[in-house]
């Protein structure tokens, strides 16, 4: 059961901030670092007025109807209650409700030349359009004008999908194509994101405003690992280019290895501490204690298989069975996943260790903001 959200409600809500429309989007989220860039303000916006590219800019006149703050993940979202809707429990592994799990890599020599480590995803949403499954999938794609800069994209056909392929370590607002997959009418869409991304998915689909008509397209949510996201500008404008001294132009490709960013050009491979990169992570990362996209119906990430292969996680019984089709269908070499090194018990120490740090940041928070006969409280 979802519960539909009224407008006299989103009216009494944004009354409660003492702001309105996205003025109370501002106040409640942004200005205090707790906006995670998903998108979902941007596609639900029924005046097109607010973008999002690493945050959300207003480029139009606002008309206060506080869609954007009614959806926005960082403004009123249970977890816990979002994951025992969707699994009937709330589980105390680590990594989250799983259902089945597998390390797996493409056997298609023309995705293997344009993805990360086992291709999953990429593999996974050409054969769904392929089978007519979906028939569309949001995306981050290389920006137009930048390709290290990323965009969320709306792909429709395995060419585009292709086109996309690759990782890009900046904020993609990917949620915002779902606006796009509205007006094209498209009815069944896989959506990629990072955990946060998740979790606004879920934000639409479990507190749906009534006549926004999104949340019912989204069949298929797939996560990435995530153990945090970087703001461009310090990461490739500072970092890349000015210290490291690597041209835009030259990288072919980027990825995250052990302690290092890894920048790769056709004649180096450029290592960045990742505690230099830390430095310039967005500061809403550090309120999120998700590093597999627990609520998610497929996880996926590098973390926990072997080189060259993806770890995947099936949380629901659909996505088991989308995986059981696929891997039947024999579009990827397998290998069952361990728990040692370099196994799942690293998947489950960064995901700890991503708990440990957003609970500390968040006691931090609290403590700053509290009138100061109460800043000595243990909590």
């Amino acid at each position: 059961m979802t519960y539909a959200i009224s407008k006299g409600e989103i009216i009494e809500y944004t009354w409660l901030g003492k702001e309105e429309g996205y003025k109370a989007l501002e106040q409640e989220v942004i200005f205090k670092d707790l906006c995670c860039g998903c998108g979902n303000c941007e596609a639900v916006c029924p005046e097109n007025v607010i973008k999002v590219s690493e945050f959300p800019e207003l480029i139009g006149k606002c008309t206060n109807c506080g869609y954007c703050l009614m959806q926005c993940p960082r403004s009123f979202f249970s977890s816990e209650e979002a994951e025992e809707k969707l699994f009937g429990e709330i589980t105390e592994d680590e990594l989250g409700h799983i259902e089945s799990k597998i390390g797996v890599r493409v056997k298609d020599e023309e995705i293997k030349k344009v993805v990360q480590d086992g291709g999953f995803v990429t593999a996974a949403l050409k054969y769904l359009l392929e089978k007519n499954i979906i028939d569309g999938a949001v995306v981050s794609a290389k920006g137009e004008d930048n390709p290290w800069s990323p965009m969320a994209k709306l792909v429709v056909s395995p060419r585009e999908l292709l086109e996309s392929a690759g990782t890009r370590y900046t904020n993609s607002p990917n949620t915002a194509a779902l606006k796009e997959a509205k007006e094209k009418g498209l009815k069944n869409l896989a959506i990629v994101g990072l955990p946060c991304q998740i979790e606004a998915v879920r934000k639409i689909q479990n507190y749906p405003i009534e006549d926004v008509d999104i949340s019912d397209r989204i069949k298929l949510t797939i996560s990435i690992f995530c153990s945090s996201n970087f703001m461009y500008d310090g990461l490739m404008n500072k970092l890349v280019q000015e210290k490291y001294r690597v041209p835009l132009k030259d990288i072919k490709k980027m990825d995250i290895k052990g302690k290092n960013v890894l920048v790769f050009t056709e004649k180096e491979e450029v290592k960045i501490p990742l505690k230099e990169a830390y430095t310039v992570k967005r500061e809403p990362c550090k309120v999120c204690s998700d590093f597999t996209g627990r609520l998610a119906d497929i996880s996926a990430g590098a973390v926990g298989s072997p080189v060259g292969y993806t770890t995947v996680f099936a949380r629901t019984k659909f996505a088991v069975k989308l995986l059981d089709d696929m891997l039947n269908f024999g579009i990827f070499e397998t290998i069952e996943l361990e728990e040692e090194k370099p196994g799942l018990g690293i998947a489950r120490k960064l995901q700890m260790k991503k708990e440990k740090e957003a609970s500390e940041y968040v006691r931090k928070r609290i403590k700053e903001v509290l009138p100061l006969p109460f800043k000595g409280l243990k909590f």
